[in-house]
């Protein structure tokens, strides 16, 4: 029996990353689950029922508003797209999409910081590359949104479907994307630098 179990072990070997991987995914996205509370399609957040919404959320949500507009009005025929504090929509057709502290991309970031930070690798390099990512995820927010408010004018019947459906799949597959350079780069070429040094000192005390 332990020598079933210990092949068992061996044949999962080179799948340890990923399933470290997925188990930090579904870690941190239960415990956001969990833990955080409120209507995401709302103006307030609750942790385990306490408010804990920051005064700078309405000031992001005004920011991302403003970067998507930005974008959308960069596409060819989208230029008329209005701009309200925190909502947009064309005046043609469409829907009106409300722009909420749910939109920001926090908790996918949340999910992000924490497998990079619970994962092997340098943890200084951790402080760079994880920032960097939340760079990332928050342009592919605003790419997100602004496509959904395209691909819904005059459809308004799409907007599940993209926003609830493709678009939010697309965004765990760019986490997953940045975990895999993270495991492929960093840590791979750490890892073979320690066994470098490692080496080195083992043929040092063996020449001694």
């Amino acid at each position: 029996m332990q020598n079933k179990i210990k092949q068992i072990i061996a044949s999962l070997k080179p799948y340890n990353g990923i399933l470290y991987f997925s188990v930090l995914l579904f870690f941190f996205h239960f415990s956001w689950k969990i833990a955080v509370d409120g209507d995401m399609k709302g103006d307030y957040m609750y942790l385990f029922g306490k408010d804990i919404t920051p005064a700078w959320f309405h000031t992001a949500c005004l920011w991302l508003t403003s970067a998507i507009a930005w974008f959308v009005r960069l596409l060819p025929g989208m230029h008329d797209l209005v701009r309200e504090p925190a909502a947009l929509y064309f005046p043609d057709g469409g829907i009106r999409i409300l722009i909420v502290w749910g939109c920001t991309g926090i908790k996918q970031m949340f999910i992000f910081a924490g497998i990079i930070l619970f994962y092997w690798g340098p943890f200084l390099k951790k402080l760079v590359y994880i920032p960097l990512g939340c760079i990332i995820l928050t342009a592919y927010n605003v790419i997100r949104i602004g496509l959904v408010a395209v691909f819904t004018r005059g459809y308004p019947e799409r907007f599940d479907s993209l926003h609830d459906g493709i678009f939010r799949y697309i965004y765990y597959t760019v986490v997953f994307l940045l975990w895999v350079y993270w495991e492929e780069v960093t840590v791979k070429k750490y890892t073979r630098e320690k066994c470098k040094r490692k080496n080195s000192s083992l043929a040092g005390i063996h020449a001694i």
